[in-house]
C-alpha cells in the first residue's frame, strides 16, 4: 500500500532538540567521546542524536589571560540512525566545518586538518601566525580572530531530515563572514535531496522564486537582477541557490553574502510555506511504503 505523506498537511513527526553538551577547559582542545548504549537512547521512528562539542583558543604570549584567537563548533551527531543516514550526514557535517575551517588558514596548516579537531588546532595555529604578521603592520590591533559553527537539526519527518549550519568567523580585514547551510536527506536511503528530486515543474518554481527574491530585495517585479541594480548572477539570469532545505514551516532557499551581491546587501533568504508549492513538487518525493 503507497500512502502520501505530505509536509504541507503537517504531517511531520517530533522533532529531537535535546541532547549532551559538555564545556571543555579554554586552554585545550577537546572532542568528547562519551560510550553510549544506542539501543537505550532510541525511539521508535525518532532519530537521536547527541551534540558535540570542538573548542580551541590561543592567548597573547606577552598576556596569557588575553584571547587572540578561538574556535568553538557544537554539531549533532546521529546515535539512532540506520548506517547510510548516519555515514551520510556525518560527512556532510564533517566536510563543512573542516571546509570551513580551511577556508581561514594557511595553506601549511590547511594539509595537517584531517578531521575536525586537527583542522580546529591548524585554524589557531593559521591564526596565531596571521595576528603576529598583522601586529607588525598595526600594532593596536586587538580583534579576535574566531571561527564558530554551530550545526541542529532543523527537522525530522517520517521521510526526510534536515540540518543547518550556522557559521561566523573573522580572520582580519574590514569584515567578518558568515551564514547559514542547510542540508535535506532521505531518511531511509542516506541521499541529499537535490532540486531534481524535489521540484516536478523546475521552470516554473525558479520563476516564483524569483519573484520572491526580488520582493525581499525590495525590487519591483518587472526589474532585472543586473549588475546596475547590484546583483552578480551570471548574464543577468536568476538561478536557485544549492542551499536549501525542507523544515517543519516550508522550503528555505539561502543565498549567502557575496553569492549573488555584495556583501553590504546580506543574505537573502526566501521562505515558502508548503501550501505555496504544492503544485510545484514532485509527489513521488513524498510517498511512503507502508
Amino acid at each position: 500500500m503507497i500512502q502520501k505523506v505530505l509536509p504541507f498537511f503537517g504531517i511531520l513527526l517530533l522533532l529531537s532538540n535535546g541532547g549532551c553538551k559538555k564545556t571543555t577547559p579554554s586552554e585545550q582542545v577537546l572532542e568528547k567521546d562519551t560510550t553510549i548504549d544506542d539501543l537505550s537512547l532510541c525511539r521508535e521512528g525518532v532519530i537521536e542524536y547527541e551534540i558535540k562539542t570542538v573548542k580551541a583558543v590561543a592567548s597573547n604570549p606577552q598576556n596569557r589571560s588575553k584571547i587572540i584567537a578561538e574556535v568553538h563548533i557544537k554539531y549533532p551527531e546521529l546515535r539512532c540512525a540506520n548506517t547510510k543516514l548516519r555515514t551520510s550526514v556525518g560527512n556532510y557535517i564533517s566536510n563543512f566545518i573542516e571546509n570551513e575551517l580551511k577556508d581561514n588558514m594557511n595553506a601549511e596548516d590547511t594539509a595537517r586538518a584531517k578531521t575536525i579537531t586537527t583542522a580546529s588546532k591548524a585554524f589557531i595555529r593559521s591564526c596565531k601566525s596571521n595576528i603576529a604578521d598583522a601586529k607588525k603592520e598595526d600594532p593596536d590591533m586587538d580583534q579576535v580572530w574566531y571561527c564558530d559553527v554551530i550545526g541542529n537539526v532543523e527537522m525530522q519527518s517520517g521521510n526526510y531530515f534536515t540540518i543547518r549550519l550556522k557559521y561566523n568567523s573573522y580572520t582580519g580585514g574590514a569584515h567578518g563572514n558568515y551564514g547559514e547551510d542547510y542540508a535535506t536527506f532521505n531518511i531511509t536511503t542516506g541521499k541529499k535531496i537535490q532540486w531534481s528530486d524535489l521540484l516536478a515543474d523546475a521552470d516554473k518554481f525558479t520563476k516564483l522564486a524569483e519573484l520572491r527574491f526580488k520582493q525581499v530585495n525590495g525590487m519591483p517585479a518587472a526589474k532585472k537582477l543586473t549588475e546596475d541594480e547590484g546583483f552578480s548572477f551570471d548574464n543577468d539570469k536568476f538561478y536557485l541557490s544549492e542551499n536549501f532545505g525542507l523544515t517543519t514551516d516550508g522550503l528555505i532557499i539561502y543565498y549567502t553574502p557575496y553569492q549573488v551581491a555584495p556583501y553590504s546587501f546580506g543574505a537573502t533568504i526566501l521562505q515558502f510555506k508548503y501550501f505555496e508549492i504544492s503544485d510545484y513538487l514532485n509527489p513521488a518525493l513524498f510517498e511512503e511504503a507502508m
